[in-house]
């Protein structure tokens, strides 16, 4: 089973990620506005390294760029752009914090760390991991990017997917298995099972063939023909990288109901800023473990803890109906 708190990154995905010009104008801009003439960059998540090359055009005087995959990659466009002379590339999980080659004094003046999954279960201990590689590698004044991570919360009925009725259907292909080989795979059923709302979280497929591209990649939302809003979105979290350390995000929730319908789940709207600017947004869902029915002015209390955390599915603590308040 993949594990929740990690994403895996294909070459072909780093392909779809520079297509995304949109994106790619907004990085650029930020990367710019951080990087001063002799600046030490740390590239934390670097990827195809586009953003190390970025910070040497702004004029960064070393880069150190870092990823637990692809640094091969990144290194043969640094050399094939003339760049290599002024990056030192390290492969490692920067979960550890411990960097090959680099010695934990405070020398670095910018932390790039675009390293972010979009989904709030995923990236808590993303910014968690920033705020340390930031006291442990930054100098006293060096500067985040993205410098701020907010969160909202919009609850919603998903119709073009339902949690329960894809496990309904994936029980059913127990009896199917065991039938046709005689053996018991109800172990490999469980695992998929609990992988179906993690799967199903994001609103667009990073396997597509369309190589052309996106006009949309720097805001990526779920078509509203699938999903229909039943509350307004209300703030959910904000990490702020000037802070002084890591605020663990929220274990509950709560959503009035500003149209009758069906909670199937909520939409995560990440929007990454810096220098109070927008970079992008994404969507991302997570279904509830019950759905529930719900009228104008009900408010509704979930529960995000270590089930949210595990499974992506979010517990229903209470509905309060509108008619229960002012008694």
């Amino acid at each position: 089973m993949a594990s929740i708190v990690d994403m895996s990154f294909s070459t072909d995905l780093h392909m779809r990620l520079l297509l995304s010009l949109d994106r790619g104008h907004n990085l650029q801009r930020a990367v710019a506005e951080a990087v001063r003439p002799g600046s030490r960059v740390l590239d934390a998540g670097t990827g195809s390294g586009i953003l190390s090359f970025m910070a040497l055009r702004a004029g960064a005087s070393h880069v150190v760029a870092v990823d637990r995959q692809h640094v091969d990659v990144a290194r043969a466009l640094a050399e094939h752009n003339g760049l290599v002379d002024r990056i030192t590339f390290a492969e490692t999980d920067l979960m550890d914090l411990d960097i090959p080659g680099v010695d934990v004094t405070k020398t670095f003046d910018v932390l790039l760390s675009f390293i972010y999954t979009n989904h709030p279960l995923v990236d808590e201990a993303r910014s968690r991991m920033v705020f340390a590689l930031r006291d442990r590698y930054g100098a006293p004044d060096c500067a985040v990017v993205p410098g701020v991570i907010r969160y909202q919360v919009t609850g919603c009925e998903r119709r073009d997917w339902d949690l329960h009725t894809e496990s309904t259907d994936l029980r059913y292909a127990v009896d199917l298995l065991n039938g046709c080989y005689g053996l018991d795979f109800a172990p490999l059923v469980e695992l998929t099972r609990r992988e179906l709302a993690i799967k199903r979280s994001r609103p667009i497929d990073p396997t597509s063939r369309d190589w052309r591209p996106p006009t949309r990649m720097a805001c990526i939302r779920f078509d509203r023909e699938d999903v229909r809003l039943l509350s307004e979105p209300q703030p959910f979290v904000e990490v702020d990288y000037t802070g002084d350390a890591f605020t663990p995000f929220p274990t509950e929730l709560t959503l009035q109901a500003v149209s009758p319908g069906r909670l199937s789940g909520v939409i995560w709207t990440q929007e990454l800023a810096h220098a109070g600017r927008p970079l992008w947004t994404t969507e991302t869902f997570s279904p509830l473990g019950e759905q529930v029915q719900v009228n104008v002015g009900d408010t509704v209390l979930l529960e995000a803890g270590e089930q949210w955390r595990a499974t992506n599915i979010l517990g229903v603590r209470e509905v309060k109906p509108a008619t229960s308040f002012g008694r």
